[in-house]
């Protein structure tokens, strides 16, 4: 077979999916099934937009860990409110920013008036781009939301801004609302009593019982696979592995990696053991590769921070702490412990990459300053271990091998 055939069989050929791109992590379902409640007071929490009697700017916070849906609780809500309010001759306009990719409110800001309005902002302040945002909206009588998700890339103070746009301005009416979208820990380091004075609703998402991720694992299979690639046995398997997590991301990513898998391997059934490969290679919040580019150092302290955290009960730990268990960790792995600016630095780069989280507490009584603690980022620590044990596992095999082939040598 020729190259050009290999490309059309693997454009044209026999495949196990109907539409694979159902279970891509940004596509929004045309239904999310278990989170009725949660879309119901979402919605009712924006009413005030709808009123006769003027627009009211309303601040909304949807709280939880990953996979649990909060993007889509926000996107599928308020597109439908969006249709619905339209539909009615009330001119609300909803905006989805993910502040990874927009990290400022400047950029968010001058977004907004080029891409939607058609205005030029280049040049001028942001307190000149927010009132050229109100005044437009005034004259036009949108009601903007305007969905901000990962905010904790911005600060307070330039969310705080966005919630006080139209009463800087002079407006009569607040033509901004926000939604903002965050993840437990990063939220309780960016809220502040400011901040929080402004928040009409927080949200608290719950992860999935397992039942719940059956539901979704079903409803997502019966758009993405054909019926006969299946059965409800595999879903169950799947269910089962991420339960611990209450992760429906890690579920669905699961069921597209197995499916893949087969679709490589020619097989009309996702086989368990595709399955089980699939889910060595996936967890949502946690590359394999990560872990492949840290140096050893920084293994040593997330695997001692990871051994200390799965420790039943023991949801944060401190710094000191996490030294501690760290020169224990380099102790067992025949490593020589660094000091602990090394130790900090290498805690740094362990929070950029998203293995911990890190959080700043309130000042303790008698003491000076803020004591920092460390959390994992929505990951079960038991995973952390397993997954630095493995890969510390495979340093000390290729470095046996390696002294075994140079003896050989001799």
């Amino acid at each position: 077979m020729s190259g050009y055939d290999y490309v059309e069989n693997a454009m044209f050929g026999k495949s196990i999916f109907k539409n694979e791109s159902t279970l891509y992590p940004e596509y929004v379902p045309p239904e999310l099934p278990t989170r009725e409640e949660e879309i119901a007071r979402l919605a009712k929490n924006f009413r005030s937009l709808l009123g006769k009697e003027g627009s009211f700017s309303v601040n909304v916070a949807i709280i939880g860990h990953a996979g649990v849906g909060k993007t889509n609780l926000c996107k599928y809500t308020m597109k439908r409110f969006e249709e619905a309010a339209n539909s009615r001759n009330i001119n609300v306009k909803f905006l989805y920013y993910n502040c990874h990719s927009f990290r400022s409110k400047t950029a968010i800001l001058r977004n907004i008036l080029s891409e939607h309005f058609r205005i030029q902002s280049r040049g001028f302040s942001d307190e000149e781009i927010l009132d050229m945002l109100v005044k437009r909206l005034t004259r036009e009588n949108i009601r903007l939301v305007i969905g901000l998700d990962e905010a904790n890339m911005l600060n307070s103070e330039d969310i705080l801004s966005i919630f006080h746009a139209g009463e800087y301005f002079g407006s009569e009416q607040s033509m901004i609302s926000t939604i903002i979208i965050s993840r437990q820990i990063e939220w309780r380091s960016l809220l502040n009593v400011p901040l929080s004075g402004h928040i009409h609703d927080q949200i608290d998402v719950a992860g999935y019982q397992r039942e719940k991720l059956l539901t979704i694992l079903e409803y997502r299979a019966g758009m993405a696979i054909y019926p006969t690639a299946y059965t409800d046995e595999t879903l169950s398997f799947i269910a089962d592995i991420c339960s611990s997590s209450q992760n429906a991301r890690h579920g669905l990513e699961i069921l597209y990696r197995s499916g893949k898998l087969s679709d490589l391997k020619n097989e009309n059934f996702i086989d368990p053991e595709y399955i089980r490969a699939a889910k060595a290679d996936v967890y949502p919040e946690l590359r394999r590769d990560v872990f492949e580019e840290l140096r050893i150092q920084e293994l040593m302290a997330a695997l001692g921070i990871a051994r200390k955290l799965a420790v039943k009960g023991v949801t944060s730990t401190t710094v000191e702490d996490g030294y501690e268990n760290y020169i224990v960790t380099c102790e067992e792995y025949e490593q020589d412990p660094r000091g602990r600016s090394t130790f900090r630095s290498a805690l740094e780069t362990l929070h950029k990459v998203g293995i911990i989280g890190k959080s700043v507490g309130p000042i303790e009584e008698g003491k000076r300053g803020r004591r920092a603690t460390i959390s994992t980022f929505d990951i079960p620590a038991s995973v952390l271990v397993e997954r630095i044990e493995n890969i510390l596992e495979k340093y000390e095999s290729e470095k046996n091998r390696s002294l075994i082939d140079t003896n050989h040598s001799h």
